[in-house]
């Protein structure tokens, strides 16, 4: 090896049993899961990543988007918050994978799931950008699996989150969480080092990445009781963290004009790490904005659609107001994909291939399965 330097039901005490592993194992489950900000902190993510795409990347470095240069606020907005947007998605991740303890046994049913709700979805919407945008803005892929198989556009986080449910989900589950520990400090050490797999086979060069938020969002669920005692504690080293990241950042700002926009650094894992659990200890669980959390997988695949639509749309209007298209651009990339879900939740095969979602009769039919043939 060479290295170089989401259901749509919230998360909550209702919606989640959480049985754990013995505590000789693995540290109890969080008793009261509905504590934690999960969809608060999701539909932020969310809201932030769909702003993004709609801004995209700086026109003078050949992004997308509105092509906003420096020194534009929204390039700023834009660049600041790339050490948070998917560092935040992935910590959420690994608390919600913390949540629900799968036993060794389960561990087949396990990887299934996770193939049909990230891979499934995944296909279909990897078809619609190779045909829709592809043809469109000259996106051709030559091979048509590359766009499965390698890093393809915003979709490398749903390949990376799959390789780490295959990778470190099995052997957490089998070794009952011991793993943790030292995973977690092996990756933490890799992402403020810098240390990436070169390889774009499954976003690999992006593993590195996310690793290290996911398994401190696995250790922040699994250590809550600890987490609590000493609450004044985590939170004033993860505000310290985050502080520190933003001055390094305000450096690099100072320096060269621009945010670092390196995502493998100590400057980003503090800043990310740091805003991670500082939101999860500050935000409050905010039953009214459960419901854009709830549908963030679903905004995730599919707004990147709607907002280059909504971009066309608007500059063939001779609306060029950058703040316009953001506000009109983001609203339509989150309602859109919500209607979208809603309507293919309707149909079984909808169900399953756009939303990655099984049928839900599936278990009543097996349960009279099982009452016929008794």
């Amino acid at each position: 090896m060479h290295l170089r330097a989401v259901s749509p039901v919230p998360v909550s005490s209702a919606s989640v049993t959480s049985t754990a592993f013995p505590a000789t194992s693995r540290p109890a489950a969080p008793a009261r899961p509905a504590d934690l900000p999960i969809e608060t902190v999701r539909a932020i993510a969310i809201l932030v990543l769909v702003s993004f795409h709609v801004i995209g990347g700086d026109g003078g470095g050949g992004g997308r988007g509105l092509g906003v240069t420096y020194p534009h606020p929204l390039r700023y907005y834009a660049d600041l918050l790339v050490d948070i947007r998917m560092p935040l998605f992935a910590f959420v991740a690994g608390v919600v994978y913390a949540l629900k303890p799968v036993e060794p046994a389960q561990l087949g049913r396990f990887l299934l799931g996770k193939l049909r709700r990230l891979a499934v979805p995944g296909i279909t919407v990897f078809m619609l950008m190779a045909v829709v945008m592809g043809s469109r803005e000259g996106r051709i892929i030559t091979h048509p699996w590359d766009a499965y198989l390698h890093h393809y556009a915003i979709f490398w986080f749903l390949q990376v989150m799959l390789v780490i449910f295959v990778t470190y989900g099995t052997l957490d589950i089998l070794t009952r969480g011991r793993v943790l520990l030292p995973a977690l400090a092996l990756a933490l050490l890799a992402l403020a080092m810098g240390w990436r797999f070169d390889a774009t086979f499954l976003a690999l060069n992006r593993y590195t990445h996310l690793m290290a938020y996911f398994l401190l969002g696995v250790a922040f669920c699994r250590y809550q009781p600890l987490v609590q005692r000493r609450r004044g504690l985590v939170l004033a080293v993860a505000l310290a963290a985050l502080a520190a990241g933003l001055a390094m950042n305000l450096a690099v700002l100072n320096q060269t004009g621009a945010f670092s926009t390196e995502r493998l650094d100590l400057q980003s894992l503090l800043l990310g790490s740091g805003t991670s659990v500082a939101a999860f200890l500050l935000l409050p669980s905010l039953r009214w904005l459960s419901w854009l959390g709830a549908y963030s997988l679903t905004i995730y695949l599919y707004h990147i659609l709607f907002t280059s639509t909504a971009r066309r749309v608007l500059f063939s209007a001779g609306i060029d107001s950058p703040w316009a298209h953001v506000l009109i651009g983001t609203a339509l990339g989150i309602s859109l994909p919500i209607a979208l879900h809603l309507l293919s939740n309707r149909f079984r095969l909808s169900r399953l291939l756009v939303l990655g979602l099984r049928d839900r009769n599936a278990g009543q039919r097996r349960a009279a399965g099982a009452m016929a043939t008794a």
